[in-house]
């Protein structure tokens, strides 16, 4: 009886070690300015000026969010937008993909020059690393 219930204990406790290190996978959403937090929010309101893809770590909550900003354009030059997004773990390397495109019609609304994301890792990285149509490039600013 005695061996039973260890067996018993030995599996539960197995089960729910296992289940502790499994994380959540490696994931993304498109979020509108609303559904960002204060920080964030605060952050990237200070860089609605500022062309680029910047970036704000939550570490508590093991997430990164983005800010694709292309919102400003100079009168006579093609406004840039954005096409597509994702994310791919490669070992200890995040990498971030987004598509852009240029156009010189500046009053299509249907062409998104402004977006926010945010990425739940899976785990930490040591490095992330931005692709724009898939060229590597670097990040405007970043915090956390």
């Amino acid at each position: 009886m005695k061996k039973l219930f260890f067996i018993t204990f030995l599996c539960i406790v197995l089960l729910y070690g296992c289940n502790m290190n499994s994380s959540k996978p490696l994931s993304f959403a498109e979020k509108s300015d609303g559904e960002l937090n204060k920080d964030v929010q605060s952050f990237f309101h200070n860089l609605k000026y500022e062309n680029g893809v910047h970036s704000f770590e939550d570490n508590d909550k093991n997430t990164i969010f983005l800010y694709l900003n292309e919102r400003n354009v100079i009168q006579g030059e093609k406004a840039v937008y954005f096409t597509d997004f994702d994310v791919q773990a490669d070992d200890d390397t995040l990498k971030i993909f987004y598509e852009s495109d240029k156009t010189l019609d500046y009053s299509d609304e249907s062409k998104r020059r402004e977006l926010y994301y945010k990425v739940n890792l899976d785990k930490k990285y040591d490095y992330i690393k931005l692709f724009n149509n898939g060229e590597e490039t670097h990040f405007g600013a970043a915090g956390s």
